[in-house]
């Protein structure tokens, strides 16, 4: 009778853990829902956000209203040279009013064609280069799951997502350097999705007094046509190498901006008609005959070059012997 029970109790256990566990959703389904949800969920929150420059973080807050069309807005309120700063995204442009400044910014729209393929690009990248676990957690009283990526060769995570088991938005992300600095975050300190935010909210209307206009929409040139000129993408096989792929193209003043990923880091290369800018106080070395400049700021390394009338302009945070061998690429 005793060995009845206890084998009733070990059974009764299995079925307890097996019933848990079978209703956990697997990491990678996770993620793949919480990146496929941006823009289609309707909530207002108050959002936190912080970023990791020269020795200190510096924090923004902002209320934050969304619709599931693919409707954004973000409102400034905190540190005061933000407050009264308004973005409204409406699907189609970006509108960004900085109101100690009289200036408008009109961009693309976050959830245009072009960023949902790089947002799309960035998530498969993710999943190739990088290993992901989760586990239960609890934020803003809410179930969610704490998404852990990390490298390969590493447990350390480089990004943390709490993504709510409910909606499958993200609440709160953690990014950090590979060893394990914290290098920005964002987290919402209030959210909710029971009240749908007015469309009124998310139609630009013009300020009284005057103001000045940017126009910073982009052009993306689509991959395929590029892929036509393997010249130009093949000198950049050291990126390859470690996993970058480039996820977008796009025209900038004087020349063409490539845009590498490997998921988690990006890596600019700008291909220019005139010299860039470059900081004071940089180093310079020469590899191949040819003279190049770099300097890092905060975790960011910046490599700058000219040859045979070309120049160049690498941001991001790549290892310097990878830019040097894309410099030889080009003799």
């Amino acid at each position: 009778m005793k060995r009845f029970l206890s084998s009733l109790v070990i059974l009764f256990i299995f079925l307890l853990v097996y019933l848990v566990f079978a209703n956990e959703k697997p990491s990678t389904e996770v993620l793949f829902n919480a990146w496929n949800t941006e823009g289609k969920i309707s909530f207002v929150g108050t959002e936190t956000s912080g970023i990791y420059i020269r020795d200190r973080f510096n924090i923004t807050v902002s209320r934050v209203f969304a619709l599931s069309s693919g409707k954004f807005r973000r409102e400034y309120i905190f540190p005061s040279f933000l407050v009264g700063d308004l973005l409204i995204d409406d699907g189609r442009k970006s509108y960004y009013y900085q109101s100690n400044r009289d200036t408008l910014t009109i961009g693309s729209s976050f959830y245009d064609p072009p960023h949902r393929d790089i947002h799309n690009k960035i998530l498969e990248l993710i999943l190739k280069n990088y290993d992901i676990y989760s586990q239960p957690d609890k934020f803003l009283s809410r179930d969610v799951t704490k998404i852990f990526i990390t490298s390969k060769n590493s447990k350390t995570p480089l990004l943390i997502l709490w993504v709510d088991n409910q909606t499958n938005l993200i609440l709160k992300r953690e990014r950090y350097s590979t060893d394990g600095k914290l290098q920005e975050y964002s987290f919402y300190t209030d959210i909710d999705f029971s009240t749908i935010p007015d469309e009124r909210l998310f139609l630009w209307t013009k300020p009284k007094k005057d103001f000045r206009i940017i126009d910073r929409r982009e052009r993306f040139i689509p991959l395929e046509e590029f892929k036509k000129r393997l010249s130009d993408l093949i000198i950049f096989s050291p990126l390859q190498e470690r996993g970058y792929e480039c996820i977008s193209i796009k025209e900038v003043p004087n020349g063409l901006a490539y845009h590498f990923s490997d998921g988690i880091n990006s890596v600019l290369i700008f291909d220019l008609r005139i010299p860039p800018p470059i900081p004071p106080d940089v180093r310079r070395s020469i590899v191949e005959g040819i003279r190049y400049s770099y300097w890092q700021f905060d975790g960011m390394s910046g490599f700058a070059w000219s040859y045979k009338r070309k120049n160049f302009l690498v941001i991001g945070i790549i290892d310097r012997d990878i830019i040097e061998k894309v410099i030889r690429g080009y003799k």
